[in-house]
């Protein structure tokens, strides 16, 4: 019955624009965003981690 297989909403650990955010800091040497979306997250501080660290990709300096 639907009445007892409610399902929570998912919790949103860092939203898209949070982690793009970040990742633009960390690709210009500033991680205090970063650290402060990972502290946020609590367990699942590495999932954060990752997603921040493979957009900064997009962001680091060619050279």
């Amino acid at each position: 019955m639907g009445l007892f297989n409610r399902k929570s909403a998912p919790t949103v650990l860092a939203t898209g624009a949070e982690i793009d955010a970040a990742a633009k800091a960390l690709a210009n040497g500033d991680d205090s965003l970063a650290n402060q979306l990972c502290d946020r997250a609590g367990d699942d501080s590495q999932r954060v981690a990752m997603a921040i660290l493979a957009r900064s990709v997009d962001y680091a300096p060619q050279g």
